[in-house]
């Protein structure tokens, strides 16, 4: 008979070191010697360890012994949600040739538990000029315990008066449990967008578990405040708010000059 502890299927995970128990018993009536274990069919994707001992001597009509074997559960176990593993036991009578045991298979079953989180991010504190690039960042990370595939991010609610660039890459091929990767998009601020006071950006991202249907993270939202242009003094597209106002200054200080220029001539005649 053959089993495996831990027992507790809620409690496999990659790198957990598995023992595989084979308890041989002789339901003869006669000696066996030279009992030995060997391993059958086995759908683990690593290796599974030396059983031991090799071999047990003899073991009388009654008599049980006990073989034991390792193995680490893997990430692609995880991923394949079951381990099963087949032994049988031989020894060897007085007389005539060795026997064989019935077969004996352990089923792990493991519990996907797929998840995956997005944080939204953007590379300015605020936008004040029209023109002005700015970099959405979306980390999505694997935050579940199987692999993702096809993992991609899906644009949501955009506030925006222009067109956001796509967002790169458009997907990510493999993302392991635990493993974050990042995505990318830009986006040129209009007038009408520092006009209406910020800008707001929400996505999602989306993967693909071994089994069952695509999974979605929960929505992230990035909202950066937009300063409007100066209230009578609107600048063009690059040109910064305080040329403007330097202009104007200008502007009067020479207007006053002119002023007093002309009232000097008029009093010398």
């Amino acid at each position: 008979m053959k089993s495996v502890t831990p027992s507790d299927e809620a409690s496999y995970e990659v790198g957990q070191e598995l023992t595989y128990s084979f308890l041989v018993t002789n339901t003869g009536n006669t000696t066996l010697t030279d009992v030995t274990v060997e391993e059958g069919a086995f759908t683990g994707s690593g290796t599974l360890g030396a059983i031991t001992p090799a071999s047990v001597a003899t073991l009388a009509p009654g008599a049980s012994t006990t073989f034991t074997a390792t193995y680490t559960l893997t990430q692609a176990d995880i991923d394949r949600g079951t381990t099963s593993n087949t032994a049988t036991a031989t020894g060897v009578p007085p007389t005539g040739p060795p026997i064989e045991s019935p077969p004996s298979t352990v089923e792990i079953p493991s519990i996907p538990a797929p998840g995956l989180s997005l944080v939204k991010s953007v590379d300015r504190p605020s936008v004040s000029t029209v023109g002005q690039t700015i970099t959405y960042s979306f980390l999505v990370t694997n935050t579940g315990n199987t692999t993702l595939t096809g993992v991609t991010v899906k644009e949501g609610a955009f506030t925006g008066s222009g067109q956001l660039g796509p967002i790169t890459p458009a997907s990510v091929a493999t993302l392991a449990p635990g493993a974050s990767t990042t995505f990318t998009a830009t986006y040129v601020v209009t007038r009408a967008d520092l006009q209406s006071g910020s800008l707001s950006n929400t996505a999602t991202a989306t993967g693909v578990p071994p089994t069952g249907p695509p999974i979605e993270s929960p929505p992230s939202t990035a909202k950066v405040p937009a300063v409007p242009p100066f209230s009578g003094l609107a600048t063009t597209g690059s040109e910064p708010l305080w040329a403007a106002l330097l202009a104007a200054a200008f502007l009067l200080v020479l207007g006053g000059a002119l002023k007093v220029r002309s009232g000097s001539r008029f009093s010398r005649s």
